[in-house]
């Protein structure tokens, strides 16, 4: 989806909720005033209706008019704001960033991370979390020094498949000498292209499907 085509889609759902609260607020405006000259209409002229109450009433209606009022024009922010955060992203294309890849997306039945061990380890205990807390699967594996990578098919400790979602890695590890190794989930590349399909906007990095809410650096391409 272009960044042209995302804008349009904002600005007429915007205009669609702006209209709809429009007809909203005039159809409750006209019975309002029908019930207001029913309720004269029949009134006891001996006892009618209390000056005090009649206010009440018209201050109410007034709350819910500016009540509307308030939600068309926070409706408007709101596509503003989504507009130009897109704009903020399309501007990430050719160049190179630095994106958190400790989280993944696990569809068509696997997951994959990347990542860079400071040192060899053994025994490195790999964990998976799903997006509760929740360590879903653990195992111990070898790990190199330098960049690897782990893929989860989906299995689970428990015997059973994950369901489709954000997990994120852990990894802790020792090496032969005692002292922990640090590991870093990074993904670093040119941005190629961002696709605004899904409820987050994701960038494409050197092939690599990442959100774009995890980037955390941006620099030109040398």
């Amino acid at each position: 989806m272009s960044i042209t085509s995302a804008s349009n889609s904002l600005f007429s759902s915007s205009s669609s909720s702006s209209s709809s609260d429009a007809s909203a607020l005039s159809g409750n405006y006209q019975m309002f005033l029908q019930l207001l000259v029913t309720q004269m209409q029949n009134q006891n002229p001996l006892d009618p209706t209390d000056a005090t109450e009649f206010t009440n009433q018209l201050v109410q209606y007034s709350s819910v008019e500016q009540q509307i009022k308030m939600n068309s024009t926070l409706s408007d922010l709101k596509t503003m704001f989504a507009v130009q955060n897109a704009m903020a992203m399309v501007s990430y294309v050719g160049k190179t960033v630095t994106v958190d890849a400790s989280a993944a997306e696990y569809t068509d039945g696997k997951a994959t991370w990347n990542f860079n061990a400071s040192a060899a380890s053994d025994s490195a205990t790999i964990s998976v979390v799903d997006s509760d807390g929740n360590t879903v699967y653990t195992t111990s594996e070898k790990l190199s020094s330098g960049n690897g990578q782990f893929v989860w098919t989906g299995e689970t400790n428990d015997g059973s498949l994950a369901s489709s979602g954000t997990y994120t890695l852990k990894i802790s590890g020792k090496t032969s000498s005692g002292t922990n190794v640090t590991y870093k989930s990074e993904v670093s590349g040119v941005v190629e292209s961002v696709d605004f399909t899904g409820d987050t906007p994701m960038l494409t990095v050197d092939g690599q499907s990442v959100s774009a809410y995890l980037v955390k650096t941006v620099k030109p391409t040398s």
